[in-house]
């Protein structure tokens, strides 16, 4: 119960009832409209269960903000006493007194009981009340910020029906990272490989088969295998993102490690107009260059809220730069004496030393609008549409040497690995490639939603399409961007030698070159060959689905049963240009075509300083230029880029794949010895034909060839909620999962890559993935915006897609760069049919904000993620023997984040960690299985509100810069390393 009490001097108490901040800095959820000053702290004691103390003539005729949010008591009274020329203090733990700026407090201030208010008190701060009223009266001030974001996702985790974790925009249009992985990798079992400096793919608790959804809804995109490269999805068009680890029937199958749905905002969700807009600017330190960004978001409501609007976008122009060393691959020698002993060795050796310099200019937008409808309080209609695309003018210059079997002074390691020598005959190639890529997506999608009493229903349809061109960099071996080359060596005459050490670094082994001519000189080189091919995607699909839900009495609380229909059709494919004999076209016939005869190729000058602040004696410096490949085809007589010629139709891979899908699930509750228990059980039948097609080589020759596959499958499952205290909850889940392969590993195509010598063939054959799981969590929810969770998890996977490493010879492929047999030599890389395998861990989530401390410490808090992943799988690594994992998935993940956030300042600073992993299997002869290096990132951001409207903002990606490495079966075969740059925005932020 509460009461007003009067004191001498004209002193308003507000007395609660209860132990009044027995907790100081506790949080509560606000909720106050703008008004009269008095009223809104009347209303915030009541609110936050907090003694105010306060003289009515100070704060007499003051208006106040609205407030709506999770905050504590002080955070609160911030923003109420914003601009009034107010403060508030504490005195003790009981009392929170509200003063002038000039008024000072004093132990005598507290108010006694049951006085009348004296009538000559209110003189003394009229000039301060006059001051006061010439101040803007804000309308409303909604509390965004690190800690409410967290607050925001811990109770969406603690609110779920399924083992799930989330992660809310601070703000609106703002998620905690410039990127949607990077924001992703914050979640425990969510590990994220990085292309060019930004995160590209995830994998969930060890497995990358995920499932993307879009509001709940499918989403196509430009990679591949259909799906959206999650670089492409701007984090301004987001409200928040959820990982569900653990599935109900009513959940779209299609993943074992995890759905992943992207949840954008929605009008009839917020006030009745809402604008929003950042603009940033960011500096590459690699690059040595400034971009910008900006984003907008404007959303309103019509016709006493039954119609809604929202409009939000965002463009970034960005130059970035990568430094990159790689080996091409390892091979296996025999039959050669290396050490000079007179014995022949078998050995491995790198088959290149190769320095990139790679630079790039990105430009990309995004579009997402939605509009609703509530015609009556039971129904409400949704459409959105996103739109995004993005290019990227991609310039990599790499100086190349190509290594032989002619090797002196030898040393050779225990595990049969070359560690240094003498390499003479090398072959110098300084290549200028353009690499060009771009990506387009499009959806669309409806949803209707109707209720009344005990029947709720739902309907959905989307649509969406997206494709791309120079998508597949992998981070490892595979640069982003299409391969669009004339292929350099040095002229007849010219010759090289390289002193090789492995004992450099992380980044390259020690080599150099001695040459008795000048390596960095263009005019010393002739064009050989042609590689002139791009990677292209087109992708589309559409999927339509419906569900109804009936309410029950008793043990059973409702019944629900719906389906789903989906198809989806990926493209991919290499085409390519041909050239005609390059002598055809030789300004000076008779000699050969020098590197400097190409109209369009122009060699410019070096790039130097690579790799700065790495240890270690290789070449830092490379041959750079320009390369317009459509001047260089017409002066070369080249054909315009096709799938004209048989090796580029047997590049072809064409998936058609149609899912039909029906569920039926109950929701039951109940208390268990005491114990409130609530939980699902359902079962979603899922059946999908699947045809490939494309093309076979047959003599000079390309065939169609087609093949189909079909497949069913029954997936039960349970789900178990336990609320053991009010904040204390144990979950448990089991269920069969089901995953489609990678589409473009099931098609007839086979894609072939001359520089490196590799090739990967698709498998029409190609089983589902299946796994049976089973998951466990306990959650503490001990204090606002705070939360401790363990799990525990085992997935039992069968018929386990692998990749197995085979030796071919493909005498079709065009532009081979080589003489002799090692012309159409090349290691082929096919997905087959696995045997079982199995993943377990453990996860856990630690989060505390740290209001128990005094001020101004009680704006610090901490969030800490760990995930332990062990995989293992029946095969065998075919050089050591040893049973290999899955791949992708790092034993050991963390993620630890360190805030603080007190009145108008936030900040935050992360750590993210991925112990070494397994990237694919690897054959002996090319030196076994390929795996990356742990690695640490340290990102950073910070913010400084202005005023209720504005505030300007501060973000560090990449702080320590730190190296990616792989290798092939131990650190001492360097397989490749790349330095991306350090990334810096600054900005400011706008919303009314």
């Amino acid at each position: 119960m509460h009461k007003v009490q009067w004191a001498t001097g004209g002193v308003c108490a507000l007395a609660l009832a209860g132990n009044a901040f027995a907790q100081v800095s506790e949080q509560a959820t606000i909720e106050i409209e703008s008004g009269n000053l008095a009223q809104s702290l009347t209303a915030l004691g009541r609110q936050t269960q907090t003694e105010l103390v306060f003289d009515p003539t100070v704060v007499a005729d003051r208006k106040a903000p609205g407030v709506r949010g999770s905050m504590t008591a002080d955070q609160a009274l911030e923003y109420l006493l914003s601009g009034t020329g107010l403060r508030h203090e504490r005195t003790s733990s009981d009392v929170v007194l509200v003063l002038a700026s000039a008024q000072q407090s004093s132990s005598t201030q507290t108010a006694p009981a049951e006085e009348e208010p004296s009538q000559d008190s209110g003189g003394d701060d009229g000039g301060q009340e006059s001051a006061s009223t010439s101040e803007p009266v804000l309308e409303s001030v909604t509390v965004v910020g690190i800690r409410k974001s967290i607050a925001d996702a811990i109770d969406v985790k603690r609110d779920a029906t399924r083992i799930m974790d989330s992660i809310s925009a601070e703000d609106i249009g703002k998620l905690p990272d410039q990127n949607i992985a990077e924001t992703l990798s914050r979640i425990p079992g969510v590990q994220v490989t990085r292309v060019e400096g930004e995160g590209k793919s995830i994998t969930v608790r060890g497995l990358g088969l995920n499932k993307l959804l879009l509001n709940g809804k499918s989403f196509i995109g430009s990679a591949r295998n259909g799906d959206p490269n999650l670089s492409d999805v701007s984090p301004e068009l987001l409200a928040g993102v959820d990982v569900i680890k653990a599935p109900s029937a009513d959940l779209v199958e299609g993943w074992l490690g995890a759905v992943i749905n992207l949840r954008t905002k929605r009008p009839l969700d917020l006030a009745d107009s809402v604008i929003s807009g950042r603009l940033q600017s960011s500096y590459a330190d690699r690059a040595e260059e400034w971009g910008e960004k900006v984003s907008g978001f404007v959303a309103h409501t019509f016709a006493d809220r039954k119609f809604g609007v929202l409009l939000s976008g965002s463009y970034s122009n960005s130059t970035g730069a990568s430094d990159v060393y790689q080996s091409g691959g390892w091979t296996q020698v025999s039959n050669v004496d290396a050490t000079g002993d007179g014995v022949n060795d078998t050995f491995f050796r790198p088959l290149r030393l190769m320095s990139w310099a790679n630079t790039y200019e990105d430009e990309r937008y995004s579009v997402n609008a939605s509009a609703q409808w509530r015609p009556m309080d039971e129904l409400t209609f949704t459409l959105e549409g996103v739109k995004s695309r993005r290019e990227t003018d991609r310039l990599r210059s790499t100086q190349q040497a190509i290594l032989t079997n002619n090797i002196t002074n030898g040393v050779i390691d225990a595990s049969g690995t070359l560690v240094s020598g003498n390499y003479s005959g090398v072959t110098v190639r300084p290549l200028i490639y353009g690499g060009d890529s771009y990506s387009d997506n499009k959806y669309l999608s409806g949803n209707a939603h109707w209720a009344k009493d005990r029947w709720t229903a739902n309907l959905n349809a989307s649509v969406s399409e997206g494709e791309g061109a120079g998508l597949g960099g992998d981070g490892g071996n595979n640069n982003s961007g299409n391969d669009n080359v004339l292929v350099a060596r040095q002229r007849a005459g010219n010759l090289a030698s390289v002193s090789y050490d492995a004992a450099g670094s992380n980044v390259s082994p020690n080599y150099g070159f001695n040459a008795n001519y000048d390596i960095y000189d263009p005019s010393q080189y002739e064009i050989y060959t042609t590689f002139d091919v791009d990677y292209v995607a087109e992708n589309k699909g559409h999927d339509a689905d419906f569900d109804v839900e009936y309410e029950l009495d008793g043990f059973f609380k409702s019944v629900k049963v719906g389906a789903r229909t989906e198809n989806i059709e990926v493209f991919g494919g290499n085409p390519l240009s041909t050239y005609p004999a390059l002598s055809s076209h030789d300004p000076t016939p008779g000699s050969p075509l020098l590197a400097t005869e190409v109209p369009g190729l122009n060699y410019s000058g070096v790039i130097g300083g690579m790799f700065p602040g790495e240890s270690g004696s290789f070449p830092r410096r490379v041959l750079t230029g320009s390369a317009d490949f459509n001047q260089i085809r017409s002066a070369l007589g080249a054909t315009p880029i096709s799938f004209d010629t048989p090796g580029a139709k047997a590049t072809i891979n064409q998936v058609e794949q149609t899912t039909d899908a029906f569920f039926a699930m109950v929701r039951f509750g109940s208390d268990v010895f005491g114990v409130p228990m609530t939980g699902d059980l359902g079962v979603r039948q899922v059946n999908v034909d699947r045809e490939s097609f494309g093309y076979t080589i047959v003599g000079n020759q390309a065939i169609e060839a087609r093949a189909g596959k079909s497949f069913s499958d029954t997936l039960p499952n349970l789900n178990l909620i336990f609320d053991l205290r009010d904040d204390l909850r144990l979950r448990f889940a089991a269920a069969k999962v089901v995953a489609r392969p990678d589409l473009t590993s099931t098609g007839v195509g086979l894609s072939l890559q001359p520089v490196s010598m590799t090739g990967f063939s698709g498998n029409p054959d190609l089983d589902p993935f299946r796994a049976t799981q089973f998951d466990t969590t306990v959650e503490w929810y001990f204090a606002p915006a705070s939360l401790i969770a363990v799990g525990a998890f085992y997935k039992d996977v069968s018929a386990f897609t692998t990749s197995v490493e085979v030796v071919e010879e493909h005498p079709e492929a065009p532009n081979n760069t080589l003489t002799g047999p090692a012309a159409y030599t090349y290691i082929i890389g096919r997905p087959v049919n696995g045997k079982d395998g199995e993943i377990q861990g453990v996860e856990i989530n630690y989060q505390h904000a740290l209001t128990m401390l005094p001020q101004p410490f009680d704006g610090f808090g901490y969030a800490f993620t760990y995930t332990y992943a062990d995989s293992e799988t029946p095969e065998k690594d075919e050089l050591t023997g040893q049973t290999l994992p899955i791949p992708n998935s790092s034993e050991h993940s963390a993620n630890a984040v360190v805030y603080y956030e007190k009145g108008l300042f936030s900040g935050r600073v992360a750590y993210n960690y991925r112990s070494e992993y397994m990237t694919n299997g690897g054959s002996i002869a090319s030196g076994g299985s390929n795996y990356a290096d742990a690695r640490g990132q340290v990102d950073a951001s910070a913010s400084f509100r202005i005023n209720d409207n504005f505030q300007l903002t501060f973000e560090g990606v990449n702080l320590t810069r730190e190296i990616n490495s792989f290798y092939r079966t131990n650190p001492g075969r360097l397989y490749s390393s790349y330095l991306d740059d350090r990334r810096i925005y600054f900005g400011v932020a706008a919303t009314f």
